[in-house]
């Protein structure tokens, strides 16, 4: 029986060419994670955390999701969670949504409430500057594993910061890896990619 390799493989230094910057963008993609064609995603043949094709079954649509603001998203955080036997990752997707009218709360924070998500998030630090593959650090997955659900859902009507709308908490516990990305050949060809998850898929 082969064991996992648990070894670090690189020096553990920043990038002085490519610094890491905080943020995300302001537009991202939510998909149902029923409608998601797991069969069919292809993950690089030796980056296991680099996703290269990610498919939604025939007729299934991601839809967008975008939060404004200058820091879109805040409280997504991605935490380590002590296992008896092995450590798992807990990713938590924070959603502003400045909407509150009928069509909102049934076909949005209703199913939000109760549904299983995976999302797509672009990172403000894309790794541009990287040798090799540049790009590859903006598109980052969540959900894929276990599926982001929701552990908090309110609606402030004297909120400053959600002026009456929704603010939204998703959360996928016990991931197996500190991260996932989508990234096939270029950051151009990524984000490309990206856009057709939000049209219904052939």
């Amino acid at each position: 029986m082969a064991l996992c390799d648990d070894l670090i493989k690189r020096d553990v230094v920043p990038s002085c060419s490519d610094p890491v910057i905080e943020g995300l963008e302001q537009e991202g993609v939510i998909m149902n994670r029923a409608d998601v064609d797991f069969a069919a995603t292809v993950f690089n043949t030796t980056r296991k955390n680099v996703v290269e094709t990610l498919a939604l079954k025939k007729g299934k649509k991601g839809f967008k999701v975008v939060v404004p603001g200058k820091t879109p998203f805040t409280g997504t955080a991605t935490t380590m969670a002590a296992g008896t036997y092995r450590n798992t990752f807990t990713n938590t997707v924070s959603i502003v949504i400045l909407a509150n009218d009928p069509d909102v709360c049934q076909d949005v924070i209703d199913g939000l409430a109760n549904g299983t998500y995976v999302l797509v998030l672009e990172n403000k630090y894309k790794g541009m500057q990287r040798e090799t593959t540049p790009g590859d650090a903006a598109f980052q997955i969540y959900g894929f594993y276990q599926g982001c659900t929701a552990t908090a859902i309110e609606n402030n009507k004297y909120s400053e910061d959600t002026v009456g709308g929704w603010m939204v908490t998703l959360e996928e516990a016990k991931s197996p890896k500190s991260a996932v990305f989508l990234f096939k050949t270029s950051y151009e060809a990524t984000k490309a990619l990206v856009g057709t998850l939000t049209s219904p898929a052939l």
